[in-house]
């Protein structure tokens, strides 16, 4: 019996002397390696010790970067090592907190480039790049300013390697994590952008630039996505999409018939810069060689690129100034261009605010066609405000006059829109012998009146006067649509009434409580 109660004794003062060792981390009585640190990122209460040599002063920095570092590595369903790691540092002294970063910060980005030992089937990131790319998100608000950077543009190359595919991953997406880091994270962005990015992220990654860049990196972005438009257009652009094609029909079993690839790749660049190249633009319009490049495309004459240039026009959308205003002036007046061609650049033409794009404006305000008469209305009226509303309703043709609703309503918009409000204009309006000033005015008060303008619209519902024009329902009369104009009127102040009984009872419960 005695050796059994030996060897008890025994186990008894082993187990007694380690705990005490992991009892004492704090105390200085065991020595802490990092192979202890290592052989506790699988045990239970490994997490908690790595935590504890973090805080630790008596360890060296090296000792306790590598705990932090190990916390991020960690396989670990039931322990965040990364959310571990990130308390822990942020319970230290701030200098010994930026030491520790600096520390950890080439371990991180490693992490981040480290091959899976078995790539995945669907090429998704492998977990460990995901938790090392949220760990050095988390720190860079808290790194001195180099490491700051260095983080910084670690992160951002991770997502821009396969901006698609890990563009979600992890605890932040892509887009949290540049709005987080601003401008230093956008700067890093315009290297991404490139021809062969597909198109939703070639967009994602220049509106983020254009919302966040500092002026040169939205000056580099815009010439890059120049650049990489013109590449689009280009036959090496083209045969790299001939090559793309093959490899996925033979993968699919099909034939890689040259004519069938040829017409497929045509279409794909088409779609490469229609719904990439263009309206990544968009974000970046303001630049001056963006700028330029779109009102090039737009002024485009072949027939197939009547697409490409509506999207030019579209992507310019509240980019343009009165220098501007006689390229897309010319492209509106022209009667060979498409109709959607001429649409928005009519709108380009209001964006200007120009007046020099009045005269012409005025002789298409007498013009037979009631699609170009609506357009240069909306524009005069637009840009030359309430001093030329007199003069654009003495205008308005009047021998057999014809109007749809949308035209007069689109009259009425715009006078809704000017400042000051054109109220007395619009009184004078009610009481005009012209059908059309009738109807463009009670238009405008169900926009813009009061309870108490309902008393001078009333008398117009006694009207019988017939409107005239496609597009009104059968029947119509301007007693009719002063009726509807009222009925709308009272349902919109009924609806602010609502509104605003619902705000006033919110303050009232907030101030309450």
């Amino acid at each position: 019996m005695r050796p059994e109660r030996l060897h008890g004794g025994t186990r008894t003062r082993a187990c007694f002397a380690l705990f005490s060792c992991l009892l004492s981390l704090t105390l200085g009585a065991c020595k802490v390696t990092q192979a202890d640190i290592d052989a506790w990122k699988g045990t239970r209460k490994g997490p908690g010790k790595m935590v504890a040599v973090m805080q630790a002063n008596k360890f060296d920095l090296p000792l306790r970067t590598y705990a932090a570092l190990g916390l991020v590595e960690m396989e670990r369903q039931d322990v965040d090592g990364v959310t571990e790691m990130q308390r822990a540092i942020q319970k230290l002294e701030p200098d010994t907190r930026a030491k520790i970063i600096d520390g950890l910060a080439d371990g991180l980005i490693a992490m981040m480039k480290k091959a899976p030992a078995t790539p995945s089937s669907d090429g998704t990131a492998p977990a460990h790049q995901i938790r090392a790319k949220d760990a050095a998100f988390l720190l860079v608000s808290s790194a001195p300013p180099e490491t700051r950077e260095k983080l910084t543009r670690a992160v951002v190359e991770w997502y821009t390697a396969d901006f698609n595919g890990r563009s979600l991953s992890g605890n932040f997406s892509a887009e949290q994590v540049v709005r987080g880091l601003g401008a230093s994270a956008a700067r890093s962005l315009v290297d991404a952008l490139n021809a062969k990015l597909p198109q939703a992220a070639l967009i994602k990654l220049a509106e983020l630039i254009g919302q966040l860049g500092d002026p040169a990196s939205r000056q580099r972005a815009g010439a890059r996505l120049v650049q990489i438009e013109r590449e689009m257009e280009g036959n090496g652009f083209l045969d790299w999409l001939k090559h793309q094609i093959a490899d996925q029909m033979k993968a699919q079993g099909g034939t890689a018939d040259a004519s069938r690839i040829a017409k497929a790749a045509e279409l794909n660049r088409e779609n490469f810069i229609s719904n990439g190249a263009l309206p990544a633009m968009k974000y970046l319009a303001d630049q001056a060689e963006v700028t330029k490049r779109l009102l090039e495309i737009a002024a485009h004459k072949d027939a197939k690129l009547t697409d490409r240039r509506t999207r030019a026009l579209q992507a310019l959308e509240g980019k343009m100034s009165s220098e501007h205003v006689d390229e897309v002036l010319a492209l509106a007046l022209d009667g060979s261009n498409p109709v959607t061609v001429r649409d928005y650049a009519f709108d380009r033409v209001g964006d200007t605010r120009s007046p020099k794009a009045l005269p012409p404006m005025w002789q298409l305000l007498q013009s037979d066609d009631p699609r170009l008469r609506w357009r240069a209305g909306e524009l005069i009226l637009a840009i030359g405000g309430p001093s030329v509303l007199a003069e654009f309703l003495s205008k308005l043709p009047k021998d057999g006059a014809s109007y749809e609703p949308e035209e007069l309503d689109g009259y009425a918009q715009r006078m809704a829109q000017m400042s000051p409000p054109p109220r007395d204009s619009a009184l004078s309006q009610l009481q005009s012998a012209n059908w059309w000033e009738n109807v463009i005015a009670l238009s405008y008060f169900q926009r813009k009146g009061s309870e108490a303008d309902v008393a001078v619209m009333e008398p117009l519902t006694k009207s019988t006067t017939t409107v005239k024009g496609k597009r009104w329902d059968k029947g119509d009369t301007v007693g009719k649509v002063a009726e509807r104009a009222i009925a709308g009127l009272r349902d919109k102040l009924k609806e602010a009434a609502g509104a605003s009984g619902a705000t006033s009872a919110s303050n009232s419960a907030g101030a309450n409580n």
